[in-house]
């Protein structure tokens, strides 16, 4: 069941603008407040945003709008803004190792649920602390995007060689290297 969902979780750009409620969104971060964390510190917090006009507004800065050319009709429903201390007394890798595992609880969480996400390290965090007021003392880090897709992704397994997504058919195909490709050794 688990590897299931695993393989189900799959990243997408494209969703069909399906409320995602403030209930749902506080189970995904239900999930989220169980995950590892170095020293058990907890330093993530979480801004939850299902408004349309900040919605809107947060899509316009991200990735999604630019790089990725989808169009506003097909922008998420909500938004998982993630927070810490500016001041954070935290290594980076520390931060990261937190974020990582806190993104992969609350992705699963919600495909699980039958919603999809997308997370958006590209957006301008400095922007995105002003677009929504964010108290000075903190600095967002990751946004990670919420919705409904209808968007088609599979995967395909390679041995080596080039693992970027391409588009097949309207399908966006996703090239993931075989376990044996990535077992360096075994002892």
């Amino acid at each position: 069941m688990f590897s299931e969902l695993v393989r189900k979780n799959r990243t997408r750009r494209i969703f069909n603008r399906s409320e995602v409620s403030q209930p749902l969104l506080k189970e995904l971060i239900e999930d989220c407040r169980f995950s590892a964390s170095t020293i058990n510190r907890q330093d993530i917090r979480y801004i939850l945003v299902n408004d349309e006009k900040m919605c809107r507004e947060i899509f316009r800065i991200t990735n999604l709008s630019t790089t990725h050319k989808v169009d506003e009709e097909n922008r998420p429903g909500a938004f998982v803004l993630m927070v810490t201390k500016r001041d954070l007394d935290l290594p980076d890798s520390f931060l990261y190792y937190n974020l990582g595992i806190a993104t992969a609880n609350l992705t699963l969480s919600a495909t699980s649920r039958g919603y999809s996400c997308v997370t958006l390290l590209s957006t301008n965090m400095e922007k995105l602390g002003e677009l929504i007021s964010l108290d000075k003392e903190l600095k967002a880090v990751s946004v990670v995007a919420v919705g409904k897709s209808d968007q088609e992704v599979k995967t395909v397994d390679i041995e080596e060689g080039n693992t970027s997504y391409y588009k097949e058919n309207g399908v966006h195909v996703v090239p993931k290297l075989t376990a044996d490709a990535l077992i360096l050794g075994k002892i």
